[in-house]
């Protein structure tokens, strides 16, 4: 059985910040805390701070895919 730890959450929250990205998805960091309730407030900062970071990490490196080759980044 997979163990619940906070820093897996945090690594789950942010691979799916990521994948929220190429879905459309906006972004907004309660995303994760539908799925995640039990968190402490600090907790939920976390978290949220993962997914978008996730989100946003994908959004750039998307952009640079779109760049030309040869174009200053």
């Amino acid at each position: 059985m997979t163990e619940r730890t906070l820093s897996n959450k945090i690594i789950a929250a942010y691979t799916h910040g990521r994948m929220d990205f190429l879905a459309g998805a906006p972004c907004k960091a309660e995303t994760p805390l539908i799925v995640y309730r039990d968190l402490t407030e600090k907790q939920k900062i976390q978290v949220s701070l993962s997914w978008i970071g996730g989100w946003n990490d994908q959004m750039n490196e998307s952009l640079m895919q779109s760049l030309p080759d040869g174009s200053p980044a």
